[in-house]
């Protein structure tokens, strides 16, 4: 467990350092899938989710027809519903690597 936190944290820190370029999201994604050793079938499948999430997030928010209120539930369901398709996917270790990656991202700096 040690060593996927240190690998996590050296992971973050270099991926803060390396802000002056930014990268394409897709090729950090394949970046981290390649040091949680991702099979390509999983790898697939990780891609497959994040696609039909973000049609999914992108129809919630376009709907007219939802007040605010509304749209954050069912934003908070998609956000639950694909945690645990990702649980069913990764192991526990590459799962914790993969949010600690998603926290790195959402605290970094917008360029």
């Amino acid at each position: 467990m040690k060593k996927i936190v240190l690998f996590s944290m050296l992971l973050i820190s270099t991926m803060m350092s390396a802000q002056d370029k930014p990268k394409d999201m897709k090729v950090l994604r394949d970046s981290i899938f390649t040091v949680m050793k991702l099979s390509n079938v999983k790898r697939q499948k990780m891609h497959d989710l994040i696609a039909e999430s973000g049609k999914a997030q992108k129809a919630i928010k376009d709907d007219p027809a939802l007040f605010y209120d509304h749209r954050q539930e069912k934003l908070e369901a998609l956000k639950k519903d694909v945690t645990a398709k990702e649980k069913l996917i990764l192991t526990p270790e590459q799962f914790q690597i993969w949010r600690d990656f998603g926290k790195a991202l959402s605290t970094k700096p917008k360029q």
